[in-house]
């Protein structure tokens, strides 16, 4: 008899354990992520140091004037190579600034040197400081541009001096690509982490991507979907993540210029 009670114990328990309620699957979470934002732009700095002294000094004498764009030319960075023989003096000059605004050495430049220049608003009070015992106009630009972000165009006789960013938007930014979007299946793969990488990696700063259910749903230019489709293929073992990419792709946000000397 004591046997069949202790049986019958058994079996209950066994049955307890086997009405214990299924554990429900946890409730899928919403993701979206964005594409990176573009670096800020950096500012314009303005010393409260005391001025110090400016002296530019011609050492050669004066040439002949320079050659100059036709009529309705298109601007050109100052400096560079141009086909429509638009070239900077070659005046030989000895400058010494000493935190001197750069609206004073522009116009200690038309002064000795005889040229016309513009400077942008927001860099008259850039206060520059500069040695150049012996130097021209192009080094003192390519100066001004590594060291103080100063870009530069030379145009009918004109030498312009403005921010290098916006000089960059006006003159070399392409036209951005259309946005698209698309649906794309992501079977067996961890969604949000696949569209989280792509965002952080690849993604413009227009981009975006959410996962709904084994998808996701991304908007973005037509090539930056193609490297999401190939980081999929390529973790699904079905391609390289550099299959299909051509040899000269590049982010069509970038400018493709470096005006750095």
């Amino acid at each position: 008899m004591r046997h069949i009670i202790l049986a019958g114990g058994i079996l209950a328990l066994t049955g307890c354990g086997a009405l214990k309620p299924e554990a429900r699957p946890e409730p899928e979470v919403a993701f979206t992520c964005r594409g990176r934002p573009p670096p800020p732009r950096s500012s314009v700095s303005h010393s409260n140091a005391p001025v110090g002294r400016l002296e530019l000094k011609r050492l050669s004498p004066e040439p002949e004037p320079p050659a100059s764009a036709p009529e309705g030319a298109p601007a050109t960075p100052a400096g560079s190579n141009s086909s429509v023989g638009v070239r900077l003096p070659e005046t030989r000059f000895r400058l010494i600034a000493e935190a001197a605004p750069l609206g004073a050495l522009g116009a200690a430049m038309a002064s000795e040197l005889g040229m016309s220049v513009v400077v942008a608003a927001p860099l008259v009070d850039l206060r520059v400081s500069l040695a150049l015992p012996d130097t021209d106009t192009a080094r003192l630009l390519g100066l001004l541009r590594a060291h103080y972000g100063v870009g530069s165009t030379y145009n009918q006789g004109v030498l312009s001096l403005e921010e290098r960013e916006e000089l960059l938007e006006r003159l070399l930014l392409v036209e951005p690509a259309p946005l698209i979007t698309q649906l794309i299946p992501v079977e067996g793969l961890p969604a949000a982490q696949i569209a989280s990488a792509w965002c952080e990696q690849a993604a413009s700063s227009r981009g975006m991507a959410s996962v709904v259910g084994k998808h996701l749903l991304v908007k973005d230019s037509e090539e930056r979907i193609r490297i999401l489709g190939r980081m999929i293929g390529a973790l699904q073992g079905t391609q390289s993540l550099t299959e299909g990419q051509p040899d000269d792709e590049r982010p069509e946000e970038s400018p493709g210029v470096d005006l750095e000397p």
